[in-house]
């Protein structure tokens, strides 16, 4: 099956000719012009369906995200490999390559698989207005949009991937945490409680005198129904943290790199656990999520630090 995309302007400027050929000089019978505009529109056609990459005009994907991507992706936010191999022709692995995180973004859930960002003590700063939460225009126009009120009653809070405060330094990446792809179903229990003590902590170690980047990727795995059919709720959320010290290359890691990494139940009742206590491996998540999340280090280097529990840096 062949889309067509956009028009070829070689065949425009024909049927423009041959139509002014016909008001103006009576070069053309009637029969004559007939013909030529079906010769046209089938070469067209033609043209349309054997062009590479052809994107339906409603699809209006971002000229930005590219068609095919490597299990590596260009971008300071996701230096350790795709986990999950997203790109543009998966509408449930659909990569977003944006200025301040990446994300595999799953339509028929409604939520990212996962998103990957990087923070830094420049990307900290005092509070700002928070922004309304809205549709990301990322998006082909072709996905079902999650809009605001698809969280509005379904006893879940929206719960933010990549925290609003991570990006208070520049209004315009805040803005992006507010888009509904950063936004997660979770439980009041777990969003306010646990998962944001956890960023907190986080931001802490990045704001310290002898402070870290946190290379960050967090998602979600299992389904829980909602009271709004458009969203699919996870049973748990998941994140992994590399903690490098402040300036530091990413290609720095080693195998003395901290590392956290957490499972915690999208469920209530936990407001009162640490946050510590939901302490699992990298490999263990892998396992449950089907991805590989530091694909692009060596394999001896991914066994070390996927299969061991938290360690500090020395």
């Amino acid at each position: 099956m062949c889309i067509i995309g956009k028009t070829p302007r070689w065949s425009v400027i024909i049927l423009r000719d041959i139509f002014e050929m016909r008001a103006h000089l009576s070069l053309l019978t009637s029969r004559q012009c007939l013909f030529a505009v079906l010769f046209v529109v089938a070469a067209a056609i033609f043209a349309g369906c054997n062009a590479p990459n052809v994107i339906t005009d409603n699809a209006n994907v971002n000229d930005t995200t590219p068609a095919d991507l490597p299990n590596t992706v260009d971008s300071v936010h996701l230096p350790y490999g795709n986990p999950s191999n997203a790109g543009a022709n998966d509408k449930d692995n659909y990569l977003i390559v944006g200025e301040g995180s990446v994300i595999s973004y799953n339509d028929g859930r409604g939520t990212a698989n996962w998103i990957a960002w990087r923070t830094t003590r420049n990307d900290l700063g005092n509070s700002i207005p928070r922004p309304d939460f809205r549709h990301d225009p990322r998006l082909p126009a072709v996905f079902e949009p999650v809009e605001y009120y698809d969280y509005s009653g379904s006893d879940y809070d929206r719960g933010h991937l990549v925290p609003s405060a991570d990006r208070f330094a520049n209004k315009k990446l805040n803005r992006e945490t507010f888009y509904l792809t950063n936004i997660m179903p979770q439980t009041p229990a777990l969003n306010q409680k646990p998962w944001e003590k956890l960023e907190s902590e986080i931001r802490s170690l990045v704001r310290a005198r002898n402070g870290f980047d946190a290379y960050q990727i967090a998602g979600g795995y299992g389904s829980l129904p909602t009271k709004k059919g458009r969203l699919t709720a996870p049973t748990n959320c998941w994140k992994i943290v590399v903690l490098l010290p402040r300036g530091a290359k990413a290609a720095e890691i080693n195998e003395r790199t901290r590392i956290i990494a957490v499972d915690m139940p999208n469920i209530k009742g936990i407001e009162d656990r640490p946050w510590r206590s939901f302490s699992t491996t990298v490999r263990a998540i892998e396992e449950k999520t089907g991805y590989d999340l530091f694909s692009a280090l060596p394999r001896e280097l991914q066994d070390r630090l996927e299969t061991r529990m938290e360690i500090k840096s020395p």
